[in-house]
């Protein structure tokens, strides 16, 4: 971890966890961390998404379930129930009967010897990055511009999920989380995680996603002269709503794509056999773990 991204962590976790709305205190439940394998509370926040979204949604069971998505963090390790899914998600997949972590993952013979590439950092302020970063055969990238791709800038590989400068067949597993919403071009996206990964592997991901809407749609796109074109208002993720629009707990990131239930089609035509890890059955789509797997 950079020393900016260990400031961050030290100051954003205590904010995640504690500030907020005192109402929210009755939502908060008792589980078991998928992420750390800790007995805990998870805390409700319903600050961690902006009001533009709730407006734009103009539904409050979408917008309960996405401040639910966003925050349930951990008291313990901080990871919200997005990445938490995430980490149940791969717990399924590739732990041995009885593991009930990834915290335990990582210590599995087999999952170590995968060739896994984590494109941006999921869960910045929880445990799974850090856990990620113990992979002996992780490749981390993060979006650091145009130029010098395939490079180390500023101590990270980077990377535009668009035009990955990995080999073909260089990975047995690809995850994002939240990211295929800010590209320009989802579909190139999907197209250059399955080159990159060998027969049987998998792009695990997450997006924000309406279950109750059949078509993706486009917000903004770039144009043929390069520059950004806007056919919805601008809407950004990141920032969040309360006081968290004054003390931001993520970088705001423009949305370019408002994805439907069309996404399991895209992910097929991309050459994948999709997988879809439903979570909670309240038809939001906001529990959704997706996954593209190369067929063998």
């Amino acid at each position: 971890m950079s020393a900016v991204a260990a400031v961050k962590a030290r100051v954003g976790r205590p904010v995640l966890l504690n500030l907020r709305p005192l109402r929210d205190r009755r939502a908060d439940e008792a589980g078991h961390c998928v992420v750390c394998g800790a007995d805990t509370t998870f805390a409700f926040n319903s600050w961690t998404t902006p009001d533009e979204l709730h407006a734009f949604w103009a539904d409050e069971n979408v917008s309960r379930a996405y401040n639910r998505r966003e925050s349930m963090f951990c008291r313990s390790c901080c990871s919200n129930l997005r990445v938490r899914r995430i980490a149940e998600v791969l717990v399924g997949l590739y732990g041995s009967p009885g593991c009930a972590s990834f915290a335990e993952l990582i210590q599995d013979p087999a999952f170590l010897e995968l060739d896994v590439a984590e494109i941006n950092t999921i869960g910045s302020l929880g445990s799974l990055h850090a856990l990620l970063r113990q992979l002996p055969r992780l490749m981390f990238s993060d979006y650091r511009g145009p130029e010098r791709l395939g490079e180390v800038v500023d101590g990270v590989r980077n990377e535009d999920m668009c035009r990955l400068t990995y080999p073909d067949a260089a990975f047995d597993l690809v995850l994002s989380s939240d990211t295929l919403e800010h590209v320009p071009d989802f579909r190139a996206a999907l197209a250059q995680t399955r080159r990159v990964l060998r027969p049987g592997g998998r792009h695990v991901f997450t997006i924000p996603v309406l279950w109750t809407r059949a078509a993706t749609e486009t917000r903004a796109r770039i144009g043929a002269d390069g520059e950004l074109v806007h056919l919805m208002p601008a809407l950004y993720h990141g920032r969040g709503s309360g006081a968290y629009r004054f003390i931001p707990v993520g970088v705001d990131m423009l949305t370019f794509t408002e994805f439907g239930r069309d996404i399991v089609d895209y992910v097929r035509e991309a050459g994948f056999e999709p997988e879809v890890y439903a979570g909670s059955d309240d038809g939001t789509g906001a529990e959704i773990v997706f996954a593209g797997r190369v067929p063998e």
